[in-house]
């Protein structure tokens, strides 16, 4: 029995890495990427092109509470099938979009795919492995450091070759991917025996009490921090580097490089959290993330921002890794599903307002060290936060018992 829950960590493990990198990098972070070929194709405005990325965030944010509630009462499973499809047809969509207001309807369906798919994954992930939760899900969000790396290969490729419809071909690929992605959730995943039981269903707290919880109410500012500060850093390094004077070709090699390192971050860190506690593993990633994120304001050459990715590689994604599992730590497993959007839905409001207040500080008040201090002082207010983080209320045990019967 352990050898075959073994086996199943993996595939599950891999499987939710491949998902990843379909439901997160291709369909949220790609757009960057593809975006000054498709913004040609469509012949649209810079204006346009950033309402298209805020449609993405809206429909992701629309979405990721109820997504939780969707999966706590109809299985991990069929909604993340449902969501995968609605996934994939927004890619198809975007391949044949003839203009700019049907990309809009179809980047709106990518974010509502997106909620309904990653939040019940990590959720059924973690209900099938309780103890190993820092583990698996540290190994399916490697999968956007992977994705971001064949993003930065693939899209420029295909419209170099195809200039004019490379970046239709890019979309293409991306439904094919997500295809693939579908058919391995259908044929090897199978909902955790606890979402399945009438005891489980019994035990299952109201939403509304979870959204009380203080515990999780902590965990999910947390979480909204650290949705706001990555959102900042990734829309907004790439340009301060080259204002300060680094080459695009330096800059672009300090960011494969952040892609790179940042994919086995997440498996480590999950893997020490196990080992020495979600709470210490949680301030020592914050505190070494608030450190990153300083560096450039203070030192904004080539030796700053190298160290600034080399720290921030290393640490962000654990940080997302451990926020994840700390959300689920604070709940009943029945209730991690809830828990876990709920936190995530803190996320996407930070990921919704830092480009903005991004941008106006760095138009309107001097340029991107600001915009770099704010999200400094917001991860500064998170480090105090995770000193309030409370362990797994969950005895192990009993939790095993659950799983394995």
């Amino acid at each position: 029995m352990e050898i075959s829950q073994q086996k199943r960590m993996w595939i599950y493990s891999f499987i939710g890495m491949v998902t990843t990198i379909v439901v997160l990098a291709f369909a949220r972070l790609s757009y960057g990427v593809v975006l000054p070929f498709m913004r040609e194709g469509l012949q649209i405005t810079y204006k346009e092109a950033g309402i298209l990325g805020t449609v993405i965030s809206f429909g992701y944010l629309s979405m990721v509470v109820f997504a939780g509630i969707l999966a706590s009462k109809w299985g991990g499973k069929r909604t993340m099938l449902l969501g995968t499809m609605l996934v994939t047809v927004g890619f198809i969509g975007l391949t044949f979009t003839p203009s700019y207001w049907v990309a809009v309807l179809f980047m709106f369906v990518l974010g509502v795919g997106t909620a309904f798919t990653y939040t019940p994954l990590i959720s059924l992930l973690v209900a099938w492995f309780p103890t190993k939760k820092g583990l698996v899900i540290g190994l399916t969000t490697s999968g956007v450091g992977v994705g971001i790396l064949l993003t930065g290969v693939i899209v420029p490729y295909l419209s170099s070759v195809y200039p004019i419809i490379g970046w239709r071909f890019s979309w293409a690929l991306f439904a094919f991917a997500s295809l693939i992605v579908l058919l391995s959730m259908f044929l090897f995943i199978k909902n955790p025996p606890t979402s399945t039981t009438a005891s489980s269903k019994d035990e299952q707290s109201n939403p509304k009490d979870i959204y009380k919880n203080k515990d999780v109410i902590n965990v999910s500012l947390i979480y909204g921090v650290v949705g706001l500060a990555y959102i900042v850093q990734m829309l907004f390094v790439m340009s301060f580097m080259i204002e300060s004077g680094i080459s695009v070709t330096v800059a672009g090699q300090l960011m494969a490089l952040n892609g790179l390192l940042s994919i086995f971050t997440g498996p480590v860190w999950g893997h020490i959290s196990d080992r020495i506690g979600r709470k210490k593993s949680l301030i020592l990633t914050m505190a070494f993330t608030l450190t990153a994120m300083t560096i450039p304001i203070i030192l904004p050459t080539l030796i700053g921002f190298t160290i600034h990715i080399l720290i921030l590689s290393c640490t962000l994604t654990g940080l997302f890794t451990l926020v994840q599992a700390s959300s689920m730590d604070q709940v009943k497993p029945v209730d991690m599903p809830v828990a876990f959007s709920y936190a995530t839905f803190y996320f996407a409001v930070g990921q919704f307002i830092g480009p903005t207040i991004a941008g106006w500080l760095i138009d309107d008040f001097g340029g991107f060290q600001q915009a770099f201090l704010f999200s400094s002082i917001c991860l500064g207010i998170g480090l105090l936060l995770t000193f309030k983080v409370r362990s797994s209320q969950t005895p192990k045990v009993v939790v095993e018992s659950n799983v394995s019967g």
